[in-house]
């Protein structure tokens, strides 16, 4: 399944989450797992992107507004 139809099907069921590993470029950090979750608020909602360290920490998080804008994320950040 392309990156695009796993967001979408987000959309339809919330309680999935989508992860991937990000890789991170400071000197001695290993590579960060990312989960995202659709998180439905009225007609609308929102994609949270949260980020874990190598011992499941979260670490931080991150939030997107539009569909295309997490698509590009993903793309960009998946190794």
């Amino acid at each position: 399944m392309e990156i695009n139809e796993h967001i979408r099907s987000l959309m339809e069921n919330p309680e999935k989450e989508f992860e991937f590993l990000q890789e991170t470029n400071l000197p001695g950090a290993k590579n960060e797992l990312v989960r995202i979750r659709y998180v439905p608020q009225g007609d609308n909602g929102f994609f949270q992107a949260t980020f874990f360290d190598d011992e499941r920490e979260i670490v931080g998080s991150r939030v997107f507004d539009e569909v295309e804008d997490v698509i590009v994320f993903i793309e960009k950040n998946k190794i």
